[in-house]
């Protein structure tokens, strides 16, 4: 039961890594691409989920009733969140350093200093610029690597906004 438990955690967190990937490149999140470029990320996440999925049904039998030896539902919910909690994790812890250059590149592109911006493309007579405000909550991550999206909305919640919990009023209140 071991080894099917730790199969099981295994599957759910590679494909929860390839799936992060997938939905981070299709939603335009480049924060948290692996590779910058998305289309690899995609296809990277897609075959890592399929992989995952393929493997664990592949390398043995998997149709285990729980009590001749296969996961119960609640070991089977706490493996599941458990792997995904993981992935996101590793996700981030490993993003952050990877995409720190972002933020930098956005703002070199905002101020029009397009020597020193990786990623600045001319498009028209322009070049692809950010709005000068920071984008609040996951679209932080567009711009800037997961720990910059942190200490952005950090600073944005407990020191600019002047009180988080009026900003929060309309969402609980009727």
């Amino acid at each position: 039961m071991i080894s099917f438990a730790a199969d099981y955690f295994i599957m759910v967190f590679v494909a929860s890594l390839g799936v992060i990937q997938a939905a981070a490149s299709i939603g335009g999140l480049r924060g948290l691409l692996v590779f910058m470029h998305p289309r690899i990320a995609r296809t990277l996440g897609i075959a890592l989920a399929i992989g995952a999925i393929v493997w664990f049904f592949a390398v043995a039998e998997r149709n285990i009733n729980d009590y001749e030896g296969g996961l119960d539902s609640n070991q089977q919910g706490i493996l599941f969140f458990l792997a995904v909690a993981a992935a996101g994790i590793l996700t981030c812890a490993l993003t952050s350093p990877l995409n720190k250059r972002l933020r930098r590149n956005c703002d070199a592109r905002q101020s029009g200093d397009a020597q020193n911006a990786d990623y600045a493309r001319p498009v028209g007579n322009t070049t692809h610029a950010v709005a000068d405000a920071p984008l609040p909550g996951l679209g932080a991550l567009q711009y800037g690597s997961w720990w910059q999206a942190m200490t952005q909305n950090y600073r944005y919640w407990y020191r600019d906004a002047r009180c988080w919990r009026t900003q929060i009023k309309r969402y609980f209140s009727g």
